[in-house]
């Protein structure tokens, strides 16, 4: 159950990504451009957590492949939706704000809080920390690792 979980959330994850480039894509070519890179500087390490989530989860190398592979093809179908729809300022507007506030919920509430998981010295959070069950991915390896 859980690597279709992940695989499932993956797809959402990267269908936005598509969305996003999409619509820099037609705001101008230096903006779609810049964005793709910074889709391909946190995809990386994301699908590379991803593929390891699911080995430890218990797939082979080659179904764990196959799931990281079939939900990453979901930003294709996000960026054809979002070249075909962004004609207008309002619809790229509205991509953008969405794929920003993705963009921004990943890195301040899983990533910064599962940072200072394993840093006793560093300034604790305003909120308690939460129980390995309930954090991101990368939070759960770290805990599981120990």
């Amino acid at each position: 159950m859980i690597p279709y979980m992940i695989t499932i959330g993956d797809a959402i994850h990267n269908f936005a990504d598509g969305l996003a480039v999409g619509a820099a894509f037609s705001t101008s070519w230096k903006t779609g451009l810049a964005t793709s890179l910074a889709v391909l500087c946190h995809e990386l390490p994301h699908e590379l957590g991803d593929f390891a989530a699911l080995l430890h989860a218990g797939l082979s190398v080659k179904k764990a492949l196959l799931l990281n592979f079939s939900s990453a093809l979901t930003a294709f179908l996000g960026l054809y939706i979002a070249l075909s729809v962004t004609t207008g300022e309002e619809f790229q507007a509205w991509i953008f704000t969405v794929a920003t506030g993705l963009f921004l919920y990943v890195a301040l509430c899983d990533m910064v809080s599962d940072s200072h998981a394993g840093f006793p010295w560093l300034p604790t959070p305003a909120l308690p920390p939460r129980p390995a069950r309930e954090r991101g991915k990368v939070g759960a390896l770290i805990q599981g690792s120990r």
